[in-house]
């Protein structure tokens, strides 16, 4: 009976610091009381919001326009045209009217739907998963606002995505710390969680947004957690479950499988059977989604993004016209598997480890204990279970790292690096205690957890994704070089202009851009000193940008 008693107390000490956890970093998640709005997330939500009010799962052109861009007959000649609903109006005239009489026609999708094998009918280009996981949520919300979907009440849809996928993040660090238990004392695994919830760009990127992200890192640790529950022998079933839900929120999620599965095969093969028992009803799920919509088993949108990207970075308030000249279309960045992954392993590895816009060291440098307890995980037998996860990170960075988009386009820090985050995460466990227990680490943890706290509060609160990513700098051109200098200060950049005879030019660098890439690399241009620098006007920015992406396109 006393046994049973002090099994009770514990269970119920552990269940309240896990929800203290969870509520904590909830609350600091919402804290900024945004949403970051963005183009690639916008498939996911609405995607949620036409589950819960139109019970679709794709889209069309008659019940989704503002998803789409069109073709406008005009006395000027044929525009392309995106308008905010069929309430539109044109010079008074509704557009439904303009339609019906033939005058608008071709749409187009936005680069985050594609096409399915049915004539008209498009999906979301992210998958299901993320969007299914925001449904409980959204489905809470909606009967506050029945209008969410057409618009009026936009931003109704947008935070309960954004309550989702907070929730998951958060949930993904209740996850750590339960399985770090068995290892650690509660303090200690407690603060594992945090360090990893607020001092990872799991705070500034995954819990902003209903990308792909949140749902995974949830469904990484849930299977993860039941990964490391050795002693469950029905714990391979959820093992195979959740890193399956992982893969449909994001295929990288594969490599998770392959090295649970690969651990089973070699260790106990009655568990890989569980595992694969345990996979198979949402693998045939998706299998089934990809054979009805697209008529083939295994489809991954993300391979085959065109050229909407572009066209779709500004848009537009109520309805707006561009001429076709100024709008063609642009080439696809890739179109072969072999070109996806075509950066250097090495430029990849230095700019997601050390770049100071990018570098997971620059924004989370306590993450770096966690490579160490990979090594202790090789080393010591008693951390064998952690080898398959630590090497599933590793395949994730990898990934990431040969991606030839390495950098993650307009986004807060190493945004690609964050699912692999998640399980490295787990490889702090066997060093944790050493690092509480040992005053040089545990004041050089401190260190590198204080500064990852201000850099993640800094991107959460001030990241107005337009401010930094597309900067204003003042160019100069030399004669006789190729390449340009630029300059954030006027006045610097004449100078260095008449010292080498050189011009200045005023002019917009977008990161992605070839010119951009070298910003990536640059202290004085560096993501995180500008938001320090820029807080209060960049917090400005991002709530005048929030009201516009509502606005014209959420």
């Amino acid at each position: 009976m006393v046994g049973g008693s002090r099994a009770r107390v514990a269970l119920a000490r552990t269940s309240v610091q896990a929800a203290l956890i969870f509520l904590l970093l909830v609350v600091a998640y919402l804290a900024n009381g945004d949403i970051l709005p963005g183009n690639d997330a916008t498939a996911n939500v609405r995607l949620a919001g036409k589950v819960v009010s139109k019970h679709k799962l794709v889209f069309t052109p008659e019940e989704d326009p503002f998803l789409f861009e069109w073709r406008l007959k005009t006395p000027k000649g044929e525009r392309r045209a995106v308008f905010r609903s069929w309430r539109s109006s044109l010079d008074g005239e509704p557009i439904r009217r303009v339609y019906e009489r033939g005058d608008l026609s071709a749409p187009e999708p936005f680069y985050h739907l594609m096409k399915t094998r049915f004539p008209g009918v498009y999906a979301n280009r992210y998958g299901v998963g993320a969007g299914l996981f925001a449904v409980p949520f959204v489905a809470a919300a909606y009967p506050f606002a029945r209008d969410f979907y057409d618009r009026p009440s936009a931003g109704v849809l947008w935070f309960s995505a954004r309550v989702a996928v907070s929730c998951a993040v958060a949930a993904s660090a209740v996850l750590l710390f339960l399985a770090a238990l068995p290892w650690l004392r509660p303090g200690t695994a407690a603060g594992l969680a945090l360090a990893y919830g607020l001092g990872t760009c799991v705070w500034s990127s995954s819990s902003q947004t209903l990308w792909q992200h949140g749902p995974m890192e949830f469904f990484l640790a849930l299977g993860t957690y039941f990964f490391l529950q050795r002693e469950r022998p029905r714990a391979a079933y959820w093992v195979g479950l959740s890193y399956t839900l992982a893969f449909v929120c994001r295929p990288t999620a594969a490599l998770a499988l392959a090295a649970a599965a690969i651990y089973y095969l070699m260790r106990d093969r009655r568990a890989l059977l569980r595992a694969v028992a345990g996979a198979l009803p949402a693998a045939l799920l998706l299998a089934g989604y990809n054979l009805h919509y697209f008529g083939s088993l295994l489809v991954l949108g993300q391979m085959n993004i065109g050229g909407a990207a572009e066209a779709s970075a500004q848009l537009p308030a109520e309805f707006t016209l561009v001429p076709m000249a100024m709008a063609a279309p642009v080439t696809p960045v890739a179109t072969t598997v072999s070109r996806f992954f075509g950066t250097s392993l090495l430029e990849g590895l230095a700019g997601l480890l050390l770049s100071p816009s990018r570098g997971l060291l620059t924004f989370s440098p306590a993450i770096g204990f966690a490579f160490w307890g990979l090594v202790r995980a090789f080393r010591d037998s008693r951390f064998s279970a952690l080898r398959p996860v630590g090497l599933a990170a590793l395949a994730l960075f990898l990934v990431a790292a040969r991606w030839f988009g390495w950098a993650g386009g307009w986004c807060y820090g190493p945004r690609l690096l964050v699912d692999g985050v998640t399980l490295l995460a787990f490889l702090a466990i066997p060093v944790a205690e050493e690092i509480r227990r040992r005053r040089p680490l545990a004041v050089a943890f401190g260190v590198c957890f204080t500064w990852a706290v201000a850099v993640q509060f800094v991107g959460a609160f001030a990241y107005d994704v337009v401010g930094w990513n597309d900067r204003t700098f003042f160019v100069v051109k030399r004669p006789g070089e190729e390449k340009p200098l630029f300059f954030t200060d006027p006045d610097e950049a004449r100078r260095e202009a008449w010292a080498r005879g050189g011009s200045v030019e005023q002019q917009k660098i977008d990161v992605t851009s070839e010119l951009g890439e070298s910003r990536l690399w640059s202290l004085r241009d560096s993501q995180i000193l500008y938001y320090v620098e820029h807080f209060s006007a960049a917090r400005q920015l991002k709530q005048i940008a929030i009201q516009q992406f509502l606005r014209d396109r959420g």
